[in-house]
């Protein structure tokens, strides 16, 4: 989860933001949602898919649901500190719209990290045979 929050940190406020706003001539506010929702969507999923991996590729056990839980944990985190600040669970969530937004996010990070964990665990797997193969080797030698 940790480094799906960098990468978009990173991507989003660090390696882009410059390029964003150089290229669309526009700073981020609610009128330029339309215009970086789909950028950011992508970001978002693409973070998601190398936290997901990670997760599964670290886990002792389990090792796709320990990736997929990436996104829902990140979702169920957020508002659980809003609400610790003492503000509402999602502070400008105001409209429907708005709403199907988060949902977007939220079904792109799902997805990506599920399909994250299935590469971690394909990625852990692979690395066990070579293991065992290089171990087996060194017991006959």
């Amino acid at each position: 989860m940790l480094v799906a929050f960098v990468l978009v940190l990173l991507i989003v406020f660090g390696i882009f933001a410059p390029v964003l706003s150089w290229l669309f001539q526009i700073q981020p506010s609610a009128s330029a949602v339309r215009t970086f929702a789909p950028i950011l969507l992508f970001v978002c999923g693409l973070s998601f898919y190398f936290g997901g991996m990670a997760a599964a590729f670290k886990a002792p056990d389990r090792h796709r649901l320990h990736g997929t839980l990436v996104a829902p944990a990140a979702f169920v985190i957020s508002p659980a500190v809003n609400l610790l600040v003492g503000k509402t669970p999602f502070p400008g969530v105001d409209s429907v719209g708005a709403a199907l937004l988060v949902a977007a996010f939220l079904a792109a990070s799902v997805a990506a990290a599920y399909f994250g964990a299935r590469r971690g665990q394909a990625l852990q797997a692979h690395n066990d045979r070579v293991l065992r193969s290089i171990r087996s080797r060194k017991s006959r030698a």
